[in-house]
């Protein structure tokens, strides 16, 4: 009876496994995410870490984005200055 009861132990101590697609899921739905984590699992748009054994995720987060470029300003023209008579 105790083999079973380890096993069930070892099945129910890892939550961190069963989290994984969750944080890989993160990168599906951001696609301008780089780089993303839950504390557990560090990911790139590549692949995704192995989660530590003691580990509580949370919530993923964005590390680093893709740079927009920023649409141009559109400035009104300067008028010259006008001239002394």
């Amino acid at each position: 009876m105790r083999p079973v009861a380890l096993i069930l132990l070892c099945c129910l101590s890892t939550p961190a496994l069963a989290e994984t697609p969750a944080v890989q899921a993160f990168g599906a739905a951001h696609p301008d995410c780089l780089d993303w984590t839950d504390g557990c699992t560090i990911c790139t748009q590549k692949r995704c870490s192995t989660p530590g054994i003691a580990c509580t995720p949370h919530e993923p987060v964005c590390e680093a984005q893709v740079d927009k470029p920023e649409p141009p300003k559109s400035e009104a023209p300067v008028a010259p200055p006008a001239e002394k008579p």
